[in-house]
C-alpha cells in the first residue's frame, strides 16, 4: 500500500469538491484516473466512504485506530494491514483538509445541563470546549464547567483542569495546582502526565521509580512509549521491548517504529525481520519517515523482502519527503555518486540542504525542551 493516494484524493478533492465522495462511482473513476498504479489503494478508500467510514472519523472527538481496524476486520473481511491503511489515510485527510462543524445552540444545551445538574453532559461539552470540537476553543469555559464540577464532587475532569493551571490556558500558570489536581485522581491521562514530570524532573525531583509506577498505571497510548523509553534508558530492554509492543498493539506510531528496532536489531526480544519490517510498514502508514526509511533499507539489502531497489527509492524519497534525515542524506549521496539514480548534482545539494535544515531544526527542539524542563 501507497501513501501516494492521500495527495492523489486531496487532488481530486480540490478540482471537484469533496462532495464528489457521496458520489461512489464518479469519485472512484475519478481517483483511478489520477492513480491507474494505485488501483488497490482506490478500492479500499473508495470502500471506507461507501461504509460511512471517513465521516464517521470526522464526528469522532477521540479516534481510536484499534477500535476502528478491529470493525473493518470483523465487518468488512479486510487484513489488518488493509484496515490499519484505510484508518491512518482518513486520519491525514481529516487532518489536511480541516473538517470542521459546529454544534447547534451548545449554549442552550449547557444551560440545560446546569439546570439538571446533569454531571455527564457537563462534562461532555467542557471537553468540547477544551478540544475546540464543534464549537470555537474557549479554554476558559471548560475551565469554569470542570472546575464547577469537581467543586461538586465529580472528579472526571481532574486532568483537564490539571492541564490548564499547568500551561495557563485559560487561567493563570500555577503548577503547585496542576499537580494537585493530577494527583487527585488516578486515571489514564493524570497517570501518564505525573510519570512525565517524574521521568524529565519537571517541577518535581527526577525519580525514575516514581515515574515507572504512574507510567505503569495508565493505558494511554504514549504511556506505553515513554515506559519504554524509560526501560531503554535503564538498559532493561526485554521489558522496553514488551512496553513498545503494547504500544504498537494500539499502533502508536513511535512504538511501531521503536518495536521494529528492537525485533530487527534483536534488543530485548529475538532478531525477526519479517515482524520489524510489518511494524515499519504500519508506522509508515501513520507517515513516519524513520519508519519509511528503514523500509528503504530493507528492500535494497533484501532483509525479509526480496531485494528491489525501485520500491526502496520509492520508500527513500517518501522517507525524505517525511522530514527523514537519514533518506535526505542517503538521496544526497547517491545524487552525488550516481548510484541507483543518475547523477544529479543539483538534486544531491538539495537533499544535503534538507538534511542539514532538518538537523538544525531536531537541535532547536530539544533545546527548547530542555529549557522548558529546566
Amino acid at each position: 500500500m501507497d501513501i501516494r493516494i492521500i495527495k492523489v484524493i486531496i487532488d481530486v478533492f480540490n478540482h471537484y469538491g469533496d462532495t464528489i465522495r457521496f458520489d461512489y462511482e464518479r469519485f472512484e473513476e475519478a481517483l483511478n484516473d489520477e492513480a491507474n498504479d494505485l488501483l488497490d489503494e482506490c478500492y479500499l478508500i473508495v470502500l471506507g466512504m461507501k461504509m460511512g467510514l471517513f465521516d464517521a472519523m470526522i464526528f469522532d472527538e477521540d479516534i481510536d485506530l484499534r477500535g476502528y481496524v478491529s470493525y473493518l476486520v470483523d465487518q468488512a473481511d479486510l487484513s489488518e494491514d488493509e484496515a490499519l491503511f484505510m484508518v491512518a489515510v482518513f486520519n491525514t485527510l481529516i487532518q489536511e483538509v480541516g473538517y470542521y462543524f459546529e454544534i447547534p445552540d451548545i449554549d442552550v444545551l449547557l444551560q440545560d445541563a446546569y439546570q439538571r445538574n446533569d454531571f455527564e453532559h457537563l462534562s461532555i461539552i467542557a471537553r468540547t470546549y477544551f478540544l475546540g470540537f464543534g464549537v470555537a476553543q474557549d479554554y476558559e469555559k471548560a475551565f469554569e464547567i470542570y472546575s464547577y464540577l469537581y467543586g461538586h464532587g465529580d472528579d472526571r475532569g481532574a486532568y483537564y483542569l490539571g492541564y490548564m493551571y499547568e500551561h495557563g490556558y485559560g487561567v493563570e500558570t500555577d503548577i503547585e495546582k496542576a499537580l494537585l489536581y493530577y494527583e487527585s485522581r488516578q486515571d489514564d491521562l493524570t497517570s501518564f502526565r505525573l510519570g512525565i514530570f517524574y521521568m524529565f524532573g519537571q517541577y518535581v525531583p527526577q525519580d525514575y521509580e516514581k515515574a515507572y509506577d504512574y507510567l505503569s498505571l495508565s493505558h494511554y497510548e504514549e504511556a506505553y512509549l515513554y515506559k519504554g523509553i524509560l526501560l531503554e534508558m535503564q538498559r532493561e530492554h526485554a521489558q522496553a521491548f514488551l512496553a513498545y509492543h503494547e504500544g504498537a498493539k494500539l499502533f502508536q506510531v513511535e512504538c511501531l517504529y521503536k518495536a521494529g528496532l528492537c525485533l530487527k536489531l534483536g534488543l530485548g526480544v529475538e532478531i525477526n525481520l519479517k515482524q520489524a519490517s510489518c511494524y515499519f510498514q504500519y508506522a509508515y502508514y501513520l507517515l513516519h519517515g524513520e519508519s519509511a526509511y528503514e523500509l528503504a533499507m530493507m528492500y535494497f539489502d533484501g532483509l525479509a523482502v526480496l531485494k528491489d531497489e525501485k520500491k526502496a527509492l520509492k520508500y527513500l524519497h517518501q522517507s525524505a519527503s517525511l522530514y527523514c534525515q537519514d533518506a535526505c542524506l542517503a538521496l544526497g549521496q547517491f545524487y552525488q555518486l550516481g548510484r541507483y539514480v543518475k547523477r544529479n548534482d543539483r538534486k544531491a545539494k538539495y537533499y544535503y540542504q534538507e538534511a542539514e535544515s532538518i538537523r538544525q531544526y531536531t537541535l532547536q527542539l530539544h533545546h527548547q525542551k530542555q529549557e522548558d524542563e529546566s
